[in-house]
């Protein structure tokens, strides 16, 4: 049929907040962008990003939120919360992709969750004959561990349902090469297509001798003021159990108890489960140095955030090792230098360790590389720098065009 009498549809389901879904609004965008109508669903928590929000070919439905069983349950009840949520869950995908939506030429979801995402987006497109694709973020199975033991028969049980309905997929995308190899090897997913995170647009570059004017204007904003000569730190949180803010609180600590002229505002952005026992911790502490603060912000001001900032930390911790955090590519997209937590060898598809990106594991090692960042500081900041021009010539694509190159092919309607 000819482009002429027919116009791609495609199906996006999100059992996530779609404000906090940045990859998933990005291929929305994408296919929108290439002449497709997208009915994209998700949950409503916090504003999306208005280039998603106004696209005349891009429609939003909202799902319901159900409530996640609570911190520190027995684990019985822990299960039945879940097994009841999900119950509930997989009649709302239902009634977004069979009842809500017309028929489309392809159901894309995002996993994890595996339960019941998977199976509502494989059943809906066979029932209404079109494609049903994949893309793996993560493994549901593994986010699973922090509650239960590895060999848990849950978590077995977990594994083989997305295994399975891994295989039953016309197209996976992931987003690492470890990613891939594990679909491959273990999952048996015949070919899974690597798709990186990248910036979904390349902002202007903010020299970083002149990015605190911008970050006194971009503060005040927010009611919030940049102490004379403290480097602007922002790092980008969903508050949830794979970033480490212990790790940070920590950190800052040895920073700020070393003998040095310098200082730092650290902002701490996103909503999430863990903010209010952080800050808690955060209003006891009494700092020389350090100003730490937490804000969320609306998309726009976040972006300009990021190109404010003289450089970012990544907590992110994969709980399957193969994942890749996305608030990297965010921060590189504003050419902002990256300070990251190494907690697997695949962080090396992502990043360039002392060329774009310092690393580190330890909160001594994090208090170091903080130290190794602001060298020259403020008057001569020659590794940042340095670093700022590293990272211009390492990432020169944005989302659309790496899409079209690695993802088009199979996306393709």
């Amino acid at each position: 049929m000819s482009a002429q009498t027919h116009r791609a549809r495609v199906t996006i389901l999100v059992l996530g907040d779609l404000g906090r879904s940045p990859r998933m609004l990005n291929h929305a965008l994408a296919f929108a962008e290439t002449g497709a109508d997208v009915c994209l669903g998700g949950y409503r928590e916090t504003p999306i990003d208005s280039a998603v929000r106004n696209h005349p070919r891009i429609r939003l439905y909202r799902l319901r939120t159900l409530p996640r069983a609570p911190q520190g349950v027995p684990r019985f009840w822990f299960l039945l919360v879940t097994l009841l949520r999900s119950i509930c869950l997989l009649l709302e995908s239902f009634w977004f992709l069979l009842i809500k939506t017309r028929r489309s030429d392809a159901v894309l979801v995002q996993n994890p969750p595996a339960v019941p995402t998977l199976f509502a987006g494989w059943l809906s497109a066979r029932l209404r004959r079109c494609r049903f694709i994949i893309d793996w973020h993560n493994f549901g199975y593994t986010m699973l561990t922090p509650r239960l033991e590895p060999e848990h028969w849950v978590v077995r049980l977990a594994k083989r349902w997305e295994r399975g309905l891994g295989r039953k997929a016309d197209a996976n995308l992931c987003v690492s090469r470890a990613m891939q190899r594990v679909l491959r090897a273990d999952f048996g997913v015949a070919d899974p297509v690597v798709l990186y995170d990248r910036p979904r647009e390349i902002l202007q570059t903010v020299p970083i001798r002149a990015r605190s004017a911008l970050a006194q204007i971009v503060l005040a904003r927010a009611g919030l003021t940049l102490p004379n000569d403290a480097a602007l730190v922002v790092c980008p949180t969903s508050w949830g159990a794979d970033e480490d803010m212990e790790l940070l609180f920590d950190g800052l600590q040895l920073w700020d108890s070393a003998a040095s002229s310098l200082h730092l505002m650290v902002l701490i952005t996103g909503r999430g489960p863990l903010r209010e026992a952080f800050e808690q911790r955060l209003s006891a502490s009494s700092w020389r140095r350090t100003c730490v603060r937490t804000a969320f912000l609306d998309p726009g001001d976040y972006r300009e955030l990021l190109c404010a900032a003289h450089f970012g930390i990544s907590l992110h911790r994969s709980s399957s090792g193969v994942d890749l955090p996305m608030k990297i590519m965010d921060l590189f997209g504003a050419r902002t230098p990256v300070c990251a937590l190494d907690y697997a060898a695949c962080l090396t598809e992502q990043i360039q360790p002392g060329h774009t990106a310092l690393t580190f594991r330890t909160s001594p090692e994090l208090a170091q590389r903080i130290d190794e960042l602001l060298v020259g500081f403020p008057g001569d900041p020659r590794v940042l720098d340095r670093m700022q021009q590293n990272i211009e010539a390492a990432y020169p694509e944005n989302w659309q065009e790496v899409w079209q190159r690695a993802a088009g092919t199979i996306l393709r309607l």
